[in-house]
């Protein structure tokens, strides 16, 4: 596969295991069952891995054992869905696959390239939601949030599959600088005790849709550094997403009301990180700062000051590594009166002092 237009035709063909998918939906009128599954599976081998795979001949397996790739308790673990050089895989989603809820410990980004798909989810407690999908229609799945997806008809999903570690570790020094819909994206995917999507309409948004191509094509090549080059490329889609589609944000209908604000909270915190406080913030927004607070302590794990203290250290970090500017007079610019306090500030916070941290510069 060379250019976008061969991976488009590629993909709107049925693979084998789709044709497979399709001939029982067809004869049943249904999904394939847990049964009908398995032996396909046993048939197959596995799922395939990756849309190469998909056109590849058939792996036979004459093994009797359930197959690894089939949900036990539907959760799905890390070692189902990746290789073990893999942080990130690219597949498309197959048609006619059974729908089935299911759970599994890594990040989930579904994009709908053609047509219309369903999704639906099931939260603790017994509520449920159900979302019916257009084309460009973008859904950030965190861990351990119960969901399915039920596509019977020629449209095409890809999805995206990020092990949380690299989210952790490695995408947010590679892409969230301080932007606070990323940190929002760290907030609800990691932090949030009670796991909800987030969903973007991107819509005729051709950088989103020929990225995630790009992206295939670049999982099926197999070249040496692939998944380096991968990690580039998803952080270059979220950067995409924070410029183009920060303002269309959605969140699950069983998020609580207040997480709305918490964007552009983040946000009036990045601007006024020197000045702000916790009142002047719950003033800004016509909240008492008992329901700021709430908000806080509801849908993450952090508290409205610890942020603003969290970019001041962040913003004299900067400050510190590209001027001689005096600590004294750094900590003026980023809001500490008081340079002793300053000072406990950024050890507790970075572990040195700020001349430490300088000289360590």
């Amino acid at each position: 596969m060379s250019n976008r237009s061969e991976i488009e035709k590629l993909l709107t063909q049925f693979t084998p295991l789709e044709m497979d998918f399709k001939r029982i939906y067809e004869q049943t009128g249904a999904p394939v069952s847990e049964n009908d599954f398995m032996k396909l599976l046993k048939k197959y081998g596995r799922m395939p891995h990756t849309l190469k795979e998909e056109f590849q001949t058939v792996i036979v397996s004459n093994s009797s054992d359930i197959p690894a790739d089939f949900p036990r308790d539907g959760q799905f673990s890390d070692s189902q869905w990746f290789l073990e050089h893999e942080d990130i895989s690219v597949r498309k989603h197959p048609r006619y696959s059974p729908a089935s809820y299911h759970t599994h410990g890594f990040i989930e980004i579904t994009y709908v390239l053609k047509g219309t798909c369903h999704q639906d989810f099931r939260y603790p407690g017994g509520q449920s939601e159900a979302l019916k999908l257009p084309e460009g229609s973008l859904c950030i799945l965190p861990p351990k949030l119960e969901h399915r997806v039920m596509l019977f008809d020629d449209s095409i999903m890809i999805n995206l599959l990020i092990r949380t570690s690299v989210m952790k570790n490695t995408l947010a020094e590679l892409v969230a600088g301080g932007h606070a819909l990323f940190d929002f994206f760290l907030y609800t995917l990691y932090e949030n005790t009670r796991p909800n999507y987030l969903l973007f309409h991107t819509k005729g948004d051709t950088s989103i849709r020929d990225l995630i191509l790009d992206m295939i094509n670049e999982s099926c090549m197999e070249k040496q550094y692939s998944q380096k080059a991968l990690l580039l490329m998803l952080g270059l889609f979220f950067t995409y997403l924070q410029r183009e589609h920060s303002e269309g944000v959605q969140f699950s209908r069983t998020t609580s009301a207040g997480i709305t604000y918490i964007p552009q909270i983040l946000s009036y915190i990045q601007q006024n990180y020197a000045e702000t406080s916790v009142e002047d913030i719950a003033r800004h927004f016509s909240f008492s700062t008992s329901y700021l607070g709430r908000i806080f302590r509801e849908n993450t794990k952090t508290t409205v000051m610890d942020v603003i203290q969290q970019v001041r250290i962040e913003k004299a970090c900067e400050l510190l590594a590209s001027t001689r500017i005096s600590v004294q007079n750094i900590a003026e610019m980023v809001g500490y009166s008081d340079v002793t306090y300053f000072i406990r500030m950024f050890k507790k916070h970075i572990g040195i002092t700020p001349l430490k941290y300088r000289k360590n510069i």
